[in-house]
């Protein structure tokens, strides 16, 4: 198998496991019991750069929107309800670690909860690796 087609069926298979795996599981909670989950990919996947992967994500409790953050750049922004899951490929830009953020927010534009996920840009043409912290 060539080196191409093993790196993509890595990522493949990380992310079928990041489903039915709870180590992939990333939560935020609050006060008044709503709780944001990201349910894939894992925490400390490592990517190369312009990759994209799946983040799946949901809210349980009355949320109006949920929005997904890289630093102070909104990417996406999704009415829910509760316990809908909701998907938008992302890909890492440059090298090192990245972190992404979803937020649920009420019709009140309060923010009730939130969730982070970490991630690892690789060089272009680096194989995908499970369990990078930096």
């Amino acid at each position: 198998m060539s080196r191409k087609k093993r790196s993509v069926a890595i990522a493949v298979a990380i992310l079928l496991l990041a489903g039915v795996l709870p180590g992939g599981l990333s939560l935020g909670r609050d006060d008044a019991g709503v709780t944001v989950e990201v349910t894939a990919p894992p925490s400390g996947l490592a990517l190369p750069v312009g990759q994209a992967v799946a983040v799946r994500y949901r809210v349980l409790g009355a949320a109006a929107v949920l929005e997904l953050w890289r630093g102070d750049e909104l990417l996406a922004t999704d009415p829910v309800e509760s316990g809908q899951e909701v998907s938008h490929a992302w890909a890492a830009t440059e090298p090192g670690r990245q972190c992404i953020e979803v937020r649920a927010v009420h019709e009140t534009d309060k923010r009730l909860a939130h969730a982070e996920l970490c991630l690892v840009g690789l060089p272009a043409g680096a194989p995908v690796r499970l369990g990078v912290e930096k």
